[in-house]
C-alpha cells in the first residue's frame, strides 16, 4: 500500500472516530448545543502533514460519514470538509508549526472558515444556519472548544508514523 494511500485510510478511520465520539459522547459536555469539532482539528493537522490531496479525500469521506450521522443535507458537510482540506493542504510544509501556539490559531482560523462557508452554503440554498451564518456566539463557542483540543491531538496525532514527512519523499 503507497503511503499516500496510507495515510489516506488512517486519517479516514481517525476522522469517522472522531465523528462518532462528537456526535455521541462529546454531545454530553456541549455548552449552549455546541460540541468539540474533534474532525476540523484532525483534518487540519493531515492538511498540514500530508498535503491537499490526501486532505481532500479523507476530508470527503469523513464529511460523507458526518452526513450520515447529522440531520443536515446530504453533502453539506462534505463540502465544507474537502473545501477546509484543499485549502490548508495548500499550505503543507510551509508552515512551521510549533506545539502550542500555531495548533491553536489554526484551528480558530480552520473553525471560523467553516463557519464563513457553511453561512454561505446556507445563504445560497436557504439552509438553516444555526448561528453560524452571522458569527452569533455558537462559532466562538466551537472556536474556543477547538482551540482547547488543538495542541493534544496535534501532539497525540504526531507520534504516528504515516504522518510524518519523509526528506526525501518521491525518491
Amino acid at each position: 500500500m503507497g503511503r499516500d494511500l496510507k495515510a489516506i485510510v488512517v486519517a479516514f478511520v481517525i476522522l469517522a472516530a472522531c465523528v462518532v465520539l462528537q456526535s455521541t459522547i462529546l454531545g454530553r459536555i456541549a455548552i449552549l448545543g455546541v460540541r468539540h469539532d474533534l474532525a476540523l482539528v484532525v483534518l487540519v493537522f493531515v492538511a498540514l502533514r500530508r498535503g491537499s490531496m490526501t486532505a481532500q479525500v479523507a476530508g470527503f469521506a469523513s464529511g460523507i460519514v458526518e452526513d450520515l450521522v447529522s440531520v443536515s443535507p446530504v453533502g453539506f458537510h462534505m463540502l465544507l470538509r474537502t473545501l477546509i482540506g484543499y485549502l490548508y493542504g495548500i499550505f503543507s510544509g510551509n508552515v512551521f508549526v510549533d506545539p502550542l501556539l500555531m495548533p491553536i490559531v489554526l484551528t480558530i482560523a480552520a473553525t471560523i472558515l467553516k463557519g464563513v462557508i457553511s453561512g454561505l452554503v446556507s445563504l445560497v440554498f436557504g439552509l438553516k444556519a444555526s448561528g453560524f451564518l452571522y458569527f452569533a456566539g455558537r462559532l466562538w463557542i466551537e472556536a474556543g472548544y477547538n482551540a482547547l483540543a488543538a495542541p493534544f491531538l496535534f501532539a497525540l496525532l504526531n507520534l504516528l508514523r504515516v504522518f510524518k514527512q519523509a526528506d526525501n519523499e518521491g525518491a
